[in-house]
């Protein structure tokens, strides 16, 4: 290719790639997007709720209830870790008072012991020096040693002063936080009683629900109802994502099959694919149950973006994550979600916590992986186990 015919290619080329760049949405937008769906989810079940009558009004005071559960477990965890650093505060405070007081001691005694040597020589000898004439080059020694002893002693009164004025600085320290980890320690235990009530009212609810909502037919149709919003949903997320760009950061999902860890520590409770226990119609698992204690972390598996962070009928709290190339990951009946739609995960991050949201007797983690929509084995993708420190 001749000169001007490279040029004119290079500028084609400078030109597709400006325009790419000019057309990917900000975050901004990519958010406004993903709140559309969300608004467009909340609208599909509350009409579900109001067509279904009393039952759907049920389900609306538990979506409220779990809600308002799942922001009071985040406030706790927050003032849970205010607290730790309340105390570890109070110990590296405690730490250097001690360590201040030996300091201070030690230059006490020092000072001390150089009082009392000028006490000893230079009264009573500096004056015997001064009427002796006979000896001059002595004096002169001995008037140095005593201005040194002087000087030595100033110096000596001058850290045991900033010693104090750094002890008091640190006793002051130490009671503001001992203040304010009493305060943090009140609101700690204010949480746990909004909990304690909220529970309560989720267990009245459940058990309202559980009397209309009893016999093979009525879970059947439950299930299948929560299946088809589900997969409304993801569609429609779908839909949306084809206008976003998925920044992959050199990895594809695509060739970690096998490789990638399990969300949460545990063993699944059931196969992907197996039939659920029903006699009339067969109905098969799309994903896993890993049971959990309540509040445990739950990690995400690959980078991506959250594309879903809200309460779902028969999901609870659910994140949905889209990894790119049509993969996505689903974690449901969270008990708090860490993560809001639009934002950025990396592999192994905390992005929720271990819960029993959307009506669920038993607590752990519902799990999923979609590829276009469709679901496919987990046990094939993760093969490690969770990771074990928190990095998000």
């Amino acid at each position: 290719m001749n000169r001007p015919g490279l040029l004119a290619a290079s500028l084609v080329c400078m030109a597709v790639f400006a325009t790419s760049l000019s057309s990917a949405p900000s975050q901004q937008e990519v958010e406004q997007k993903l709140d559309r769906v969300h608004g467009q989810i909340q609208a599909s079940q509350l009409r579900l709720e109001k067509h279904r009558g009393e039952a759907g009004a049920l389900e609306a005071e538990l979506r409220e209830f779990e809600r308002r559960i799942g922001q009071l477990n985040l406030q706790l965890g927050d003032t849970k870790d205010t607290l730790k650093d309340h105390r570890n505060r109070i110990r590296s405070l405690e730490s250097r008072k001690q360590g201040l007081q030996k300091q201070l001691s030690r230059h006490r005694n020092i000072l001390h012991a150089q009082m009392r040597s000028e006490y000893l020589y230079a009264g009573q000898e500096k004056l015997k020096l001064l009427l002796n004439q006979q000896e001059p080059a002595t004096l002169g020694r001995t008037l140095v040693y005593y201005d040194y002893l002087h000087r030595a002693r100033m110096n000596e009164m001058e850290v045991v002063g900033n010693l104090l004025q750094e002890l008091g600085q640190v006793r002051e320290e130490i009671e503001a936080r001992e203040k304010s980890l009493a305060r943090t320690q009140s609101v700690l235990s204010s949480r746990k009683q909004e909990i304690a009530q909220e529970q309560a009212k989720r267990k009245r609810v459940l058990e309202r629900m559980q009397a209309r909502v009893s016999g093979e037919q009525a879970r059947l149709a439950r299930l299948e109802t929560d299946r088809q919003q589900l997969q409304e949903l993801l569609d429609e997320l779908l839909a949306t994502l084809i206008n976003i760009p998925h920044i992959d950061q050199g990895q594809d999902f695509r060739k970690e099959k096998g490789k990638l860890f399990w969300p949460v520590a545990g063993k699944p409770s059931n196969r992907f694919g197996q039939r659920r226990n029903f006699s009339r119609r067969a109905l098969y698992w799309q994903g896993v149950f890993i049971p959990g204690r309540a509040g445990n972390d739950v990690y995400n598996i690959f980078h991506g973006r959250v594309v879903f962070a809200e309460w779902m009928r028969g999901l609870g709290l659910l994140m949905i994550i889209d990894h790119g190339n049509g993969y996505m990951s689903l974690y449901g009946h969270s008990q708090s979600l860490y993560k809001r739609p639009g934002e950025w995960v990396k592999a192994g991050e905390r992005i929720a916590s271990v819960g029993n949201s959307g009506g669920q007797s038993r607590t752990g983690l519902y799990f999923e992986i979609r590829r276009h929509g469709k679901p496919v084995n987990p046990q094939l993708w993760c093969k490690k186990p969770a990771p074990s420190g928190r990095t998000g």
